[in-house]
């Protein structure tokens, strides 16, 4: 599809009649439906427009983890909470909880991910990728994950979106409150505290949490800290504030590459704080202005097992920007307008200029035209991208068409075209930091065109199925190539990579208290011209999952996942059976004041061997206890 005739729609859409603003809203029965599956927080999403919209509004293909999801797996930090996800593979530099770990989205490059944490870019510059281990799960009330790009909204996010919503103060007075500590093999510890409340029209969220352990593989341990604080206060019913601020540091020792005759050992130290206005106009009219900055550095260790020598690389990124954004709801329409502006600034020990700066300036807007069953919403984003010291210096514009469609009460038509974009890592670019590789200073944005089809309906009794197709066409796809002599290799833009596959959901309803879930992803990623087999991404993945809840005092989860990694032989990879985790938690006591549970975590209860590469093994079955007190 071209820009001009996408153009064409979104204007076309601008101009349609004004009906009553009821068109969005969620009918009781669709409501009462979507319940039979899904949790109250999960049926209204806020990522793929910038705006709240129902589930059955939204034409990208979007999954949901919520805070209760995530107190029942006890999942330590976000990387735990993503590696539950259909289409989602965590790529993990270890076994212990808290090791680095970045995110693949149906197949894509860790890069090609955007990971926003209270609309903040977590990642540095240098690498483009997040590690998502960073993020403490306690914190988070809920994670919303858009697969494939979403450009047309957030910019640079070739592959995908991993929005974190993190907890909020109370609505009304009153105060709460909770305090968690578990333990377990190799000193493996998490303790954790948080604190809500509110008091007339000031709110606040508090959290401080350690985790910390001697490693479950060898010549891995870990800890790491972090304070959390969100504030909100009222000026009027219709104009609020809000502050947040995260801060951690933490130490890490990532095991021995024992072929490439290394050890891995890092340190790093995280300021992030947002501060937004927002001020409901009229009844149809809201205002968002918001201000971020972000702080992160990290030392790296490298360490030669031969002569024990020891080299250091730093990186120190300072991020700062803003966002305003104007919701318009007003008959068959509810139209986002916003702009984005982000300047960073990093050093890095490796490059060879003293600092890059980056600035991004963006535009964007999207509509969602509601006429009965039937949802429209095309998007458009303008963005201005400037690297200096680099060629990276280009306009790009993005845009997207989403349908939904409603056949009867219980069934959801999905498509959706998108264009999207990546930001080049700025290492591959300035770096000097590896006698074999030569950076290349012509590398350009990487581009793709996306196409998704899908399906959700509930009119099987008692199961709710969800069924998608995805083609993702690359173009200017970074690559390694190498020396003819193999001497030497760098990053270039190669002509085209598609990625294609299909994905399979299904859940039940409540049965004797169990809830089964399962899933699975098969991507295949080859060279369009050549027909050539693209490999390291994963191929197909399988999730299984048994909840138990007696909606008393007794929950249980049974999780289990089996990824067949597709990896270069010499990777050494393995592919033995399901990784299952067993979590059961009991309520001991509970009043009015409040409420003691204790909890059990069995992982890999079967010991088996599931990793992309022999130096990063999955640890072995271990477990751990603990004990949770709500307030």
């Amino acid at each position: 599809m071209s820009f001009s005739r996408t153009a064409l729609v979104l204007l076309l859409t601008l101009i349609f009649s004004h009906l009553s603003s009821s068109a969005f809203a969620i009918s009781e029965e669709e409501k009462s439906f979507l319940l039979m599956y899904f949790k109250e927080e999960e049926i209204q999403v806020i990522s793929a427009t910038r705006s709240l919209k129902s589930i059955t509004r939204i034409a990208e293909n979007v999954e949901v983890v919520t805070a209760r999801d995530i107190e029942l797996m006890n999942a330590h930090t976000l990387a735990d909470v993503l590696n539950t996800i259909n289409g989602v593979v965590v790529v993990i530099g270890g076994g212990s909880p808290g090791v680095s770990a970045g995110v693949q989205i149906q197949g894509s490059r860790m890069d090609h991910v955007l990971v926003l944490i209270d609309g903040i870019n977590i990642s540095l510059i240098e690498a483009n990728t997040a590690d998502v281990s960073m993020i403490p799960a306690q914190i988070i009330d809920k994670v919303e994950v858009i697969k494939g790009p979403a450009s047309s909204a957030w910019g640079s996010s070739l592959g995908g979106v991993v929005n974190v919503i993190t907890k909020s103060p109370l609505a009304s007075s009153g105060n709460s409150g909770l305090l968690s500590g578990s333990y377990g093999e190799r000193n493996t510890g998490d303790f954790r505290g948080e604190l809500a409340g509110r008091k007339g029209d000031f709110g606040y969220y508090l959290f401080a949490g350690r985790l910390w352990t001697d490693g479950l593989r060898k010549w891995e341990d870990l800890w790491k800290n972090d304070l959390y604080g969100k504030f909100s206060y009222d000026f009027s019913k219709e104009t609020s504030a809000q502050l947040t601020l995260l801060y951690n540091r933490g130490s890490r020792t990532n095991g021995d590459w024992e072929i490439d005759g290394f050890r891995l050992a890092d340190k790093k130290e995280n300021f992030l704080s947002t501060l937004s206005l927002k001020s409901i106009l009229s009844d149809s009219l809201s205002l968002n202005v918001s201000a971020r900055t972000a702080l992160m550095s990290s030392d790296s260790f490298f360490t030669d097992l031969a002569s024990g020598s020891e080299s250091t690389s730093t990186v120190d990124d300072k991020q700062y920007g803003g966002s305003i954004k104007l919701d318009w709801k007003s008959g068959i329409h509810s139209v986002v307008l916003g702009s984005d502006i982000d300047f960073k600034r990093e050093e890095a020990s490796f490059y060879s200029v003293d600092h890059v700066d980056e600035q991004i300036m963006a535009v964007y807007a999207n509509d969602t035209v509601s006429l009965g069953n039937l949802s429209i919403t095309p998007g458009l984003r303008f963005d201005h991208i400037n690297i200096e010291v680099t060629d990276i210096k280009e306009n790009f514009v993005s845009p997207s068409l989403g349908v939904t469609y409603k056949v009867g009460d219980k069934t959801l038509l999905r498509g959706y075209v998108a264009r999207g974009f990546s930001v080049p890592a700025i290492a591959y670019v300035i770096s000097t930091g590896d006698i074999y590789y030569r950076n290349n200073p012509d590398l350009q944005v990487e581009k793709v065109w996306s196409y998704q089809i899908g399906a959700e309906t509930g009119a099987l009794k008692y199961v709710w199925l969800k069924v998608a197709a995805f083609r993702h066409d690359i173009r200017d796809a970074i690559t390694a190539e190498y020396s003819a002599d193999g001497s030497s290799w760098t990053y270039v833009n190669k002509d085209k990579v598609r990625r294609q596959g299909v994905e399979a959901e299904m859940k039940t309803q409540p049965f004797y208290n169990f809830t089964l879930s399962a899933g699975a992803t098969y991507v295949k990623s080859k060279d369009p011209d050549t027909g050539e087999e693209i490999r390291d991404n994963p191929e197909y993945t399988y999730d299984i999952g048994l909840q138990y809840d007696d909606k008393k005092s007794f929950r249980a989860l049974l999780k289990g996942r089996y990824v067949w990694w597709n990896a270069e032989d010499f990777w050494l990879a393995r592919y033995n059976g399901f990784i299952l985790d067993i979590n059961l938690i009991k309520s001991l006591y509970k009043s009015r004041s409040y409420e003691a549970e204790a909890f059990l975590n069995a992982h890999n209860i079967f010991n088996g061997s599931q990793y992309w590469t022999v130096e990063l093994k999955n640890a072995r079955r271990w477990i751990e206890a603990g004990l949770r007190i709500k307030i």
